[in-house]
């Protein structure tokens, strides 16, 4: 297992940055989030063409690193956790049949807890 601080909140900040970049405008947050969490948004055109490539981009970067620690999507079922699941599902053309959403909030908290009690010992499980 490996955790990589490149979630929705970086992604979010990278949008912001290249919007800026192409447009000379600032953009809210929350339209921004509206687009990753749905994949689209009540935008001009261009302006959703934008966040659209920022974020496909990002999700690319995200599977490259998945890629990097060993993952093959050929061979690996893959179990996406937390907020990121709307990214993949909305900019990654992935497997359905490989690739699965674990749509409750707290699933990494209840990962790194069982984990914490593997290593302590204390057997107890979730």
């Amino acid at each position: 297992m490996f955790t990589e601080k490149f979630g929705t909140h970086q992604c979010t900040l990278a949008v912001r940055e290249q919007f800026m970049r192409q447009t000379r405008r600032e953009i809210d947050d929350a339209i921004i989030e509206e687009v990753l969490i749905n994949g689209t948004a009540n935008l001009a055109d261009e302006d959703l063409k934008i966040i659209r490539a920022t974020a496909t981009e990002y999700v690319n970067d995200i599977f490259r690193r998945l890629r990097d620690h060993g993952y093959d999507d050929k061979s690996t079922t893959l179990y996406v956790t937390g907020g990121g699941g709307c990214l993949v599902k909305n900019f990654y053309g992935y497997d359905k049949s490989r690739v699965f959403f674990v749509d409750d909030i707290c699933a990494a908290a209840k990962g790194y807890e069982h984990m914490a009690e593997l290593q302590l010992g204390t057997g107890v499980g979730i």
